[in-house]
């Protein structure tokens, strides 16, 4: 096991757990947002000289993973933290990587074990304690048990497809920086594709220019999230079997606890603190099996 892979995805989990911060706020221009990631790291990889056009085989690799963990993953997310409220929204995507274990044990031939699979229980029932925790927090707006569990398992069967699929596209050769700018791109040209089609581009951009303060918070959110965010979580992976990977970066829950208590200035509730620890028992559980 690598220690500066378990690092990196710790990191990853504070990056995306600031990211979803700073994008909730401004989800109504994500469109803009994602393109602007692609060209950051667009600019990076030309820098270090690591753009270069993969296989046709491991282009379609980072397709399915932009496509599943960034188009669909993300669009699950931000619709949950809007439906269920952003902490619960977090604490869901901790369910992702007890997906990533079942697809990565079938599609990765990692092997999970009886230790790995009590791991992933003892994080189930963390995650299920924060979000009936959360349910009742006034902040977060009401919405029925059927919403909230589609919305639960929806973002975590499509996060966890995206690493499972980014993990396959590393381990055929593909760099963690090309592999970020690859998912990015494509998911730009996907969420571009919707918009159109749904005539979202005009009113994203008409929002902008009503609010043109949230243009302060794209360079945040490039730096922890589509971007930073996405690189590190790639980085991660080079380093770590996708499951346990996707484990730590499911600890986004104590690091939206700590980053949302700190700007809300409030104190979570108990029973959310003492779920967000469950699940971090369960993650830890499935990083020493």
């Amino acid at each position: 096991m690598s220690g500066f892979g378990v690092f990196l995805a710790i990191a990853t989990a504070f990056s995306w757990a600031l990211g979803c911060v700073v994008h909730t706020t401004a989800s109504r221009v994500m469109l803009i947002r994602q393109p602007l990631a692609s060209v950051v790291l667009g600019i990076f990889c030309l820098v270090m000289g690591d753009l270069w056009l993969p296989s046709l085989h491991l282009f379609w690799l980072a397709a399915a993973s932009g496509v599943f963990g960034i188009i669909i993953g993300d669009a699950c997310q931000y619709a949950g933290a809007l439906t269920i409220g952003l902490r619960p929204a977090q604490v869901c995507q901790s369910l992702s990587s007890c997906f990533t274990a079942l697809f990565g044990s079938i599609y990765l031939n990692e092997y999970i074990g009886l230790q790995g699979w009590l791991g992933m229980f003892v994080a189930t029932c963390g995650v299920i304690l924060v979000v009936l925790s959360e349910q009742r927090d006034a902040h977060n707006p009401p919405v029925s048990s059927k919403q909230r569990n589609k919305g639960v398992i929806l973002a975590a069967v499509f996060v966890a497809l995206g690493i499972v699929f980014s993990k396959q596209a590393l381990q055929e050769g593909i760099g963690a920086l090309p592999l970020a700018f690859y998912r990015n791109a494509i998911s730009t040209a996907g969420i571009w594709a919707v918009g159109l089609a749904f005539g979202a581009i005009r009113p994203a951009f008409g929002n902008l220019k009503a609010n043109p303060g949230i243009l302060k918070l794209f360079p945040l959110g490039c730096l922890f999230g589509p971007a930073g965010g996405i690189w590190l979580s790639c980085v991660a992976l080079d380093y770590l079997p996708a499951a346990v990977a996707a484990m730590l970066i499911g600890l986004q829950p104590i690091a939206l606890l700590i980053i949302t208590g700190i700007m809300e200035r409030r104190i979570p509730a108990p029973n959310s603190i003492i779920g967000s620890i469950i699940a971090c028992t369960g993650a830890a559980i499935l990083l020493l099996r």
